[in-house]
């Protein structure tokens, strides 16, 4: 090999054709066929190869981190300055080649050699095959040719064994933290693959912003963040960035997002220098250490103030409904019985133990045992009802006194303590050793990027950007060929099918899943289908939060227990039904109503395709009303498990108020929270309770709402659901069987169904029965009760008018279309038309659009257009009554006092 030495090197290995010493000291060297060049012998030397590696056999070269598929050959040699490596790739101008440091080069091997992986990644392949050719999943499947051996994608697909490491000291925790976020953080700083399970509002965003400030302040390592889509790794660089470190992000991600990051490079250099005149020194590790150790053992003590304060609420809510069903002259006089006045422990087991002997003399030594618990029984009689209410009654005195007074020793403590000061000391020394370590990483001048080369220089890149936010689909294609990050974060992981996962898990050495199996599973493209899985763990219709588990039974694990986001009886029925218990409210009711079930008139309501008006109805006149009065439209939310129903509320609400499927609310919430379940009593409804009462989807809509959560349902309450069913249940307990109320909202059209409200039994006993269709016949009748009245005396109504007619007679204001020409000149009629019946001059059109014929119609629909615009043309009032509909009669009642002619 040869080396031109001129204070460095420069290897022209392949292109030297010929090497002459001549007789003055001096070397001719010819490349190639170019003219021959000398040099000084002093400056030229051959040195010979130690080692040549020629990549194949699954083996490729790595530099700087980067695997470069497109290398040729390696040679390694020792010059004065150090070992070099020599390395042959393929360009776009053909062959070329570069010089680096050995230790800057390696030889690994492609893990797909491994026959386990190979089946699984073939698995996969062959599911994105089928994919869209637009899908951006495919282009990442097509470069997933090489598995890195040292990433988690490698280990995962062999379920290799996790890897355990030493906790750096101190941990900090610049970020808010509790005893659940601690042990989150110090596992995924100790193993290979973690997982965080985050219930709704619950911290998780927090844990990860702790976690990736340890992995920055290490100094060297990189941290990816990624998820299904965008909304939640925004959220971890908001909440970098209003802490003042979001210079360590690199939002990178689809193209237009990686553009408008690297266009923000100016501005935020100049931040990163400013900032570097405000570095602080580090913290005293030692004073760290010594709050952190207080902190520990208080943040148990603030748990448990919390968890007293939850019982106390429980017992009080039991206690209401004792007194609300038991009157004081039912409880039995006992004030000299010795047990009153023992613990509610003792009246408790007094209690359980008299059931259990269900009148069954009792021996000389249980008489004995009993009066040494218990004291004197005398005249006791355990069967009597009043006594046993008494003892109900004085158990509940007793408890709540013993909870209170705890939760008052426990309250002294913390103050004692200054546990709020310490804990804001801590975090203030948390946020000033990140801030001093980030002072040395930045304490050289800030580099700028070009998108189009910063994988080249990506050691450098992540140096001064050593967080990475993308998606799944995404991070990929924002990193090098081959390169590993340190770690990975994948949040929101519920939502996170195995095929987005295995984009991502070929870019890591170390593994955080963050999700909760209790809320939404993947969204599944159906097209992905037909293939069957090698192996259970790894079938692609399952979360990587939900693999991971089956292919590591012993990862380590962390439930955040403490919540933070909604009113206790809100969290209280998500804890119950779907956590076990486990989650421990921090939050403390503001003495409102905070759940609340309202149920539409009897009747089926909902219609084809998943969407119910009635239920709007009630949503956009009631609800909107009674329970979101003052708050501002941005802190109030309605969802619905169907699209359909979604998509309709918001053409509906005149605020700018989100309405949206249940599937899109997951990761977010409001302060009022109202749902719509579409579904009634008919058989598509009763298909439907399947999708709709799902767990996952109840947990994500109930947990959405911080202060308030509405549920608007059929008049039946579902009755074929487990989890709304529940969920009614709950609430009406919580409200002390009062949280269920009825609608006012009726319709005429109601009397199509076989049960109808009450309040319309009346009306139907004088339904005319002159129209040919019942719904016609119902507004027929209406319109003639409305026009008996004093103010509408002067006009009539008539039925089914001849469009072409009707319209003769009225002045156009405006040109027909060709389309609404020939429409006119059809035998198309108006249902009623109604007409001064002074002057003979009509003054309003009413149309009944029953569902099938109309909104379920695009032939109708496109007819109805027609209509609507020859009556826009002539200045004619047209209503429109859907069968769907309510209030008809305030609604005709309205359009006859807009006429002019009234």
């Amino acid at each position: 090999m040869l080396v031109l030495r001129n204070g460095s090197f420069e290897d022209r290995t392949r292109d030297v054709s010929s090497w002459s010493p001549t007789g003055n000291g001096q070397v001719v060297v010819t490349y190639g066929m170019s003219k021959p060049y000398t040099y000084g012998a002093g400056k030229v030397q051959i040195l010979g190869v130690r080692e040549r590696f020629v990549p194949g056999d699954g083996t490729l070269i790595e530099v700087d981190g980067s695997v470069w598929e497109n290398a040729t050959e390696a040679s390694t040699f020792d010059t004065p300055g150090g070992a070099v490596a020599h390395i042959f790739y393929r360009s776009a101008a053909g062959e070329t080649w570069i010089s680096k440091r050995v230790r800057r080069v390696r030889v690994v091997a492609n893990a797909t050699a491994d026959p386990g992986i190979a089946t699984v990644m073939e698995y996969w392949r062959a599911l994105v095959s089928s994919l869209g050719p637009k899908d951006p999943i495919r282009e990442v499947y097509k470069s997933l040719t090489f598995v890195h051996p040292e990433s988690v994608l490698a280990q995962y697909l062999t379920g290799a064994p996790i890897q355990s490491r030493e906790l750096p000291v101190p941990v900090i925790y610049p970020f808010r933290c509790n005893l659940s976020q601690r042990q989150a953080v110090e596992h995924a700083l100790t193993h290979s693959v973690s997982v965080i399970e985050g219930p709704p509002g619950t911290g998780k965003t927090e844990t990860i912003l702790n976690l990736i400030a340890n992995i920055v302040r290490s100094g060297t390592a990189t941290v990816g963040v990624v998820s299904f889509g965008n909304a939640a790794v925004d959220n971890v660089r908001e909440k970098h960035e209003a802490l003042g470190f979001g210079h360590v992000i690199a939002r990178l991600g689809r193209r237009e997002l990686a553009e408008a990051f690297f266009a923000e490079q100016e501005p935020r250099n100049s931040r990163v220098t400013n900032l570097q005149h405000q570095i602080p020194p580090p913290p005293p590790p030692e004073r760290l250490s010594e709050l952190d150790t207080r902190l520990r053992r208080l943040q148990q003590t603030d748990r448990e103030r919390a968890r007293l304060r939850q019982e106390i609420e429980a017992y009080s809510l039991e206690l209401k409904h004792f007194e609300k069903h038991v009157e004081p002259g039912d409880l039995a006089h006992l004030d000299r019985l010795p047990l009153l006045r023992r613990s509610s422990g003792r009246i408790l087991d007094y209690l359980a133990e008299t059931a259990l002997e269900d009148g069954h003399q009792v021996g000389f030594i249980g008489r004995v045992r009993k009066y040494v618990r218990y004291g004197s029984l005398r005249g006791l009689d355990p069967g009597d009802t009043e006594v046993v209410l008494r003892l109900q009654r004085t158990f509940y005195d007793r408890r709540l006194a013993e909870l209170t007074a705890q939760l008052a020793n426990v309250d002294t403590e913390l103050s004692k303590a200054d546990f709020d000061g310490l804990v804001e000391e801590h975090g203030q020394l948390s946020v000033q050793a990140l801030h001093a370590a980030l002072g040395e990483r930045y304490a050289g001048k800030r580099t700028t990027y070009e998108i189009s080369s910063y994988t080249r220089k990506f050691g450098d890149f992540a140096a001064d950007y050593p967080v990475v936010l993308s998606t799944c689909h995404s991070l990929r294609r924002n990193l090098p060929p081959g390169y590993l990050l340190d770690y990975l974060i994948i949040d929101e992981a519920s939502m996170v099918d195995l095929l987005a996962a295995g984009a991502v898990l070929g870019s890591c050495r170390n593994l955080v899943v963050v999700g909760d199996l209790n809320q939404l599973e993947p969204i599944l493209d159906q097209r992905a289908t037909g293939v069957v899985a090698p192996y259970e763990a790894y079938d692609y219709r399952l979360s990587i939060l939900a693999s991971i588990g089956r292919v590591y039974a012993d990862v380590p694990r962390t439930l955040l227990r403490e919540h933070y986001r909604c009113d206790p009886a809100i969290i209280g029925f998500c804890n119950k039904a779907f956590y076990d218990g486990r989650l421990v409210p921090y939050t403390r009711s503001q003495g409102e109503r905070s759940m609340l079930v309202v149920r539409t008139t009897a009747g089926n309501h909902m219609r084809r395709g998943f969407s119910n008006q009635r239920e709007i109805d009630v949503i956009l006149e009631e609800v909107m009303v009674r329970e979101c009065a003052g708050l501002p439209p941005e802190q109030i939310g309605i969802t619905s498990p169907y699209r359909l129903q979604a998509d309709k509320l918001t053409n509906q609400l005149m605020d700018p108020i989100d309405a949206d499927t249940v599937h899109r609310y997951q990761g977010r919430q409001k302060d009022v929270m109202i749902m719509s379940t579409v579904l009634d009593e008919t058989k598509d409804g009763h298909i439907g309770v399947k999708f709709v009462d799902d767990p996952h989807l109840v947990n994500v809509a109930v947990s959405r709402a911080v202060r308030k959560f509405v549920l608007v349902t059929n008049y039946e309450r579902l009755p074929r659901s487990r989890n709304i069913r529940d969920l009614i249940g709950y609430i009406d307990y919580q409200a002390l069987d009062a949280g269920v109320v009825d609608s006012d909202i009726v319709s005429v059209f109601d009397l199509l169904y076989r049960e109808y409200d009450e309040r319309l039994r009346a009306f139907a006993g004088r339904l005319r029965n002159e129209q040919r269709w019942k719904s016609e016949d119902i507004i027929w009748t209406l319109l003639h009760e409305i026009l008996a009245e004093p103010r509408y005396r002067h006009l009539t109504v008539v039925a089914q008018v001849m469009l072409r007619n009707l319209m003769t007679g009225l002045p156009r204001q405006a040109e027909l279309t060709e389309a609404q020409a020939r429409f006119l000149g059809r035998t198309s009629s108006v249902d009623f038309v109604v007409y001064n019946r002074i002057s003979n001059r009509p003054v309003l059109g009413v149309e009944v659009d029953g569902f099938e014929y109309h909104e379920n119609n695009p032939e109708q629909l496109a007819r109805d257009a027609l209509k609507n615009g020859i009556f826009a043309a002539h200045r004619m009032p047209l209503l429109r009554l859907p069968t769907t509909g309510s209030a008809e009669a305030d609604r005709i009642r309205a359009a006859l006092n807009r006429l002019s002619d009234t």
